[in-house]
């Protein structure tokens, strides 16, 4: 509102300047009427001004025509120089700076600056005295300390706009950043109980099986062979503080699973535990030239081995399983086969589901078969 009073302001001013440039003038019939014409032009401009101040193209251009318009204004001047109308690009000068963009308003200062010695450069060439010569020298510092002046002081508000929308986007950044890291925590959080329901359906659905298998053997040899049963429950009781263990380990989540297998060794351990364990015949093959793969290969692979041994014995009654890895270029294939019942329509459970999860996590698939037995089956990117 302040700045549009201003540019109103400048208006009056110049309209009273012309006022005493006309006295001052004294024209009279064509002369009067054209200086008149002129003004009137002039004045239509500093209207197109206000209406499109923010059109800096179209400020541009009537800038240009206000400093063409008053320049032959002044050559239809009676007088060597008017000071009255020589006043108004001092105006126009002001009207740049507040409408225009720094270089924009440099632009137009310049040219009112140049277009505005004409006539002291026409009064010296008829007469260089030093008091013409001193009238311009002083016109020429007033104009240019008027320039540098106004000009400074745009480039420092253009300078500090630019800073206070660096700082709000910076504001709207932190504000962004901060739904993205609760965004962020959020989904870590999902993540990591879906991890931890994963690890205790697989530990305690592995281990469980194979309690229950040994439960079932001392059930059978009591009758039979006390001192075997009792090898049996003895088992069955390390199993059991085995699983009890693990699932402390596993709700605390202070374990780091990158730690608990670093080679294939521990896939052999678990396989040689299931079988002892179940009474199970597991034969177990690496094919390809063996690498050194990444924990979360190891653990993928751990845990796809231990849901479908499980599997083989609780749903498919298994008493044989066949586990091939091979090493290829890219990937790594797995096939876990068993001779159990088998399974026409696969409908996938919770262990099946976080199968593959985790291996779709490392890009991989993973696929099932039924014949002669089940068969799970995949690959898994080598990381």
């Amino acid at each position: 509102m302040i700045r549009k009073i201003g540019y109103y302001l400048i208006d009056l001013l110049a309209v009273i300047i012309f006022y005493f440039a006309f006295i001052y003038e004294g024209a009279k019939d064509n002369r009067y009427m054209l200086l008149l014409t002129l003004f009137i032009a002039y004045v239509i401009l500093s209207i197109a001004k206000n209406i499109f101040k923010e059109h800096s193209k179209i400020i541009l251009v009537i800038l240009c025509l206000k400093i063409l318009l008053l320049l032959f204004i002044e050559i239809n001047s009676k007088f060597a120089i008017n000071y009255f109308i020589h006043a108004v690009y001092l105006l126009i000068i002001i009207e740049s700076t507040s409408l225009l963009s720094f270089k924009s308003s440099l632009i137009i200062n310049s040219l009112a600056f140049i277009v505005s010695l004409y006539k002291f450069l026409n009064l010296i060439s008829f007469n260089n005295s030093i008091s013409n010569i001193s009238q311009m020298f002083l016109f020429v510092l007033i104009n240019s300390l008027v320039i540098i002046i106004l000009g400074f002081a745009k480039y420092h508000q253009e300078e500090k706009s630019k800073i206070d929308n660096i700082y709000k986007e910076l504001l709207n950044a932190h504000y962004k950043l901060k739904d993205y890291a609760q965004q962020i925590k959020e989904l870590t959080t999902t993540q990591e109980r879906n991890r931890i329901a994963r690890d205790l359906h697989d530990t305690l659905g592995h281990n469980m099986t194979g309690l229950i298998m040994q439960l079932e053997m001392t059930s059978s040899m009591m009758d039979k062979d006390m001192d075997e049963a009792k090898v049996l429950m003895e088992a069955s009781k390390i199993t059991a503080r085995e699983s009890l263990k693990k699932v402390r380990e596993i709700v605390e989540t202070f374990k780091d699973e990158s730690r608990m297998y670093t080679d294939i060794g521990a896939i052999k351990e678990l396989i040689d535990e299931f079988s002892s364990k179940t009474g199970v015949k597991i034969s177990f093959e690496i094919k390809g030239e063996k690498i050194a793969l990444s924990p979360d290969v190891y653990i993928t692979l751990y845990r796809v081995i231990q849901e479908s041994m499980t599997n083989a014995v609780r749903h498919g009654k298994a008493d044989e399983i066949k586990i091939v890895i091979k090493y290829e270029k890219d990937v790594i294939r797995f096939s876990i086969v068993d001779n159990g019942v088998g399974c026409d329509d696969v409908c996938e459970g919770y262990g099946l589901k976080g199968m593959r999860e985790r291996v779709g996590l490392l890009g991989g698939f993973i696929e099932y078969r039924n014949e002669c037995g089940f068969e799970v089956m995949g690959e898994i990117n080598r990381g």
